[in-house]
């Protein structure tokens, strides 16, 4: 049981640091959306599908040793990892409790990133939408007119000129 307690904190561990650099990949990517600079945003993006990969290798490898020490120790199904710290006990339980409370915090700043970031995406996709609108000259009119029929948006100016 010794050798998977060991093996079980070198994975949370090593979980640790991916989310740590996951962390790190997502405040990039908001700099990087800021400035507009697309080859920079495809580039974090390939390293944040590179770390998800890893992470997902080692969360099997987890959720194999806590299978393993759910058996052993006789606990229920559905076992928690705090869970699990308890049953074990000193000095590995203290260890599972650190590594599960940075592992989280660390989560919970990529998932307040990552939601900044997608604010930042869709503001951006609207201003994009705009200025199509606005070169494109469309106007924006409602659907329906009062009495329920409804409207045709009109263009008033080309963006190609085709009398060439």
């Amino acid at each position: 049981m010794k050798v998977k307690l060991e093996e079980l904190i070198q994975i949370l561990e090593k979980e640790a640091s991916l989310y740590e650099e996951l962390r790190r990949l997502s405040q990039q990517e908001e700099e990087v959306v800021i400035e507009g600079n697309l080859k920079k945003l495809d580039n974090i993006v390939r390293q944040q599908e590179g770390l998800f990969l890893y992470l997902r290798n080692y969360e099997k490898a987890r959720h194999r040793l806590v299978e393993s020490l759910r058996q052993i120790l006789s606990l229920p199904e559905k076992v928690t990892l705090l869970e699990l710290a308890k049953a074990i006990g000193e000095p590995y339980g203290s260890q599972l409790e650190n590594l599960q409370k940075t592992i989280t915090g660390r989560l919970s700043k990529i998932s307040k990133s990552n939601k900044n970031n997608v604010s930042l995406l869709e503001y951006s996709v609207k201003i994009i939408d705009e200025y199509f609108r606005f070169l494109a000259g469309v106007e924006k009119l409602p659907i329906y007119t009062s009495r329920g029929w409804t409207k045709k948006r009109t263009q008033k100016r080309k963006l190609v000129d085709q009398r060439t």
